[in-house]
């Protein structure tokens, strides 16, 4: 491996790494809310009949072109745009260590290394987000049952203590 190719790897993650900052601005910003479902069409109603996937994956929603919710999803908004390139530096840099000639480089790069990260993607997200709605649900649940004086007890929160959070405001029972 020559110096050469390290220095492009280099160049490569420092990339990623100006991506990421990118998504997460994007995400803490609230921007990625506002765009999430550009990559939809909410005016379709009833089932999504999405035949160019052959059956194998049923988007949730109907999507606004073929594929805007999976292969091109970074044509849609600006934090799957930014993924997109970070995902891609990654993918390029680990090419480069495994080859550098030009045809099994792209495959690398632009087949291989999306399918395994999107096939693990998809069963490692749809499981999350089960479990975490099941959790969400659960303690939704819990809330309903706990009432203030619960919570409080007899005795309120300390009134000669000024906090903005209202559990810094309860006295500990000694």
């Amino acid at each position: 491996m020559t110096m050469i190719t390290l220095l492009v790897v280099a160049l490569l993650l420092a990339l990623a790494g100006h991506f990421k900052g990118k998504i997460d601005g994007i995400a803490d910003e609230g921007v990625k809310n506002l765009e999430w479902h550009q990559k939809y069409d909410f005016t379709k109603t009833g089932n999504p009949k999405h035949w160019w996937y052959l059956g194998l994956y049923k988007p949730r929603f109907p999507e606004r072109f073929p594929f805007s919710s999976t292969i091109l999803v970074f044509l849609t908004d600006r934090w799957h745009r930014n993924q997109f390139f970070m995902l891609r530096c990654f993918y390029f840099a680990i090419g480069l260590l495994i080859t550098t000639k030009v045809i099994p480089l792209l495959i690398i790069t632009l087949i291989i290394m999306p399918i395994l990260v999107g096939v693990f993607f998809e069963v490692s997200y749809g499981n999350t987000r089960d479990k975490y709605e099941q959790i969400k649900q659960d303690y939704r649940d819990s809330q309903r049952r706990i009432t203030p004086i619960d919570v409080l007890g007899d005795s309120g929160p300390n009134e000669g203590q000024v906090t903005s959070v209202p559990e810094k405001g309860i006295e500990d029972e000694a």
